[in-house]
This record gives structure tokens, sequence and C-alpha cells, in this order.
């Protein structure tokens, strides 16, 4: 899992981890562009949340299937997935792979 994607995408990955951790487990455009447009000052055209949540279909981030003529969508990972493999290719790639490294990095900045 390659876990790059822009701040959209995180924001339309954080909505979908949102609505499954109230139960619903499989959303389609609609409902996901209208939890953002709720939840966010930023407004944004329902084409632009579809077109993003088809690239991380395609990126492997979600999961969807078709019932009658509309797509629905559920994330292929759960956050925490996400947090810990990003954490390891930091790891990776500023601390030679060594996680200690990292948490000392991390416990001088909660400090």
């Amino acid at each position: 899992m390659q876990s790059k994607h822009g701040s959209l995408e995180g924001a339309v990955m954080s909505a979908l981890w949102s609505l499954e951790e109230k139960g619903v487990f499989t959303n389609s455009v609609k409902e996901v562009f209208e939890w953002l447009n709720k939840n966010s000052n930023e407004k944004r055209a329902y084409t632009t949340i579809k077109t993003v949540m088809d690239r991380l279909y395609e990126k492997k981030f979600l999961l969807r299937y078709k019932k009658g003529n509309k797509f629905f969508y559920k994330t292929s990972y759960s956050n925490h997935e996400i947090v810990v493999n990003s954490l390891n290719e930091i790891s990776k790639r500023y601390c030679s792979g060594d996680l200690s490294k990292l948490q000392s990095i991390l416990e001088s900045i909660l400090k």
C-alpha cells in the first residue's frame, strides 16, 4: 500500500472513516459529498468528489461495488493501518528504517 495522497483525498478518506465509525460501511459519492460539505468550510463540487473517489479506488484505497446504477464505496484500510504504514515509510526514508529514531523524534515533538 502506497500511502501518498493529496489533501482532498485525505478529506474523502476521513469522511468515509467517520461514516464507517457510525456503522455505515457502504457510501455513495452523494453521501460523502454531503458529509464533506456539511463538515467543512470549503464547499466542493459533486463531480470533484466523484473523481477523487474514483482515483482512490484505482489506488486501491477504496473498495467499490455497483448496485443498480449507483456505485458504493468502502475504505480498504483503516485509519490506523494507513498511519502505521506511513510511519514505517517515513522511518525507512529518513531514519534508515529505525523506528526507535522516529519514536525519539516524535517524543521530542510531544514535549
